[in-house]
């Protein structure tokens, strides 16, 4: 996943998401149905992000349950944007995972930013 991100590659992607994918995305809106719609999500960041994209996993957890699993981590983002003006922030990471003939897929997933609930902003500059 990690090199795929990187490389813009959503090709490499495209195999991780099971097609009834709920996803809690970072963008509008409150939720995305369905993998083609991340699959979209995902295009969007490579188009917005000139290449290469930075991205880092930290903290990573996984437990896993028979057919069902869990993650969660920090994750890393930064870039420079099409403006040439640069992008650097720490997201939260979390999915559910389920085994599927013998395959694991994401069945759901949820990225989020701490938000300062007096301003009704987004903290972006929080780091691990």
């Amino acid at each position: 996943m990690l090199a795929a991100v990187r490389g813009g590659d959503l090709e490499g992607l495209k195999p991780l998401f099971a097609p009834e994918l709920v996803s809690f995305d970072i963008v509008p809106p409150l939720q995305h149905l369905g993998a083609e719609a991340k699959w979209k999500n995902w295009a969007d960041v490579f188009t917005f992000y000139q290449p290469p994209l930075g991205y880092e996993v930290r903290e990573l957890t996984v437990t896993v349950g028979g057919d069902v699993a869990f993650a969660h981590s920090l994750n890393h983002v930064s870039g420079t944007l099409p403006d040439g003006g640069k992008s650097d922030y720490w997201l939260r990471w979390t999915s559910g995972w389920r085994k599927i003939d013998g395959e694991w897929f994401i069945v759901h997933d949820q990225v989020s930013v701490p938000t300062d609930f007096i301003t009704g902003r987004s903290v972006l500059d929080l780091q691990p």
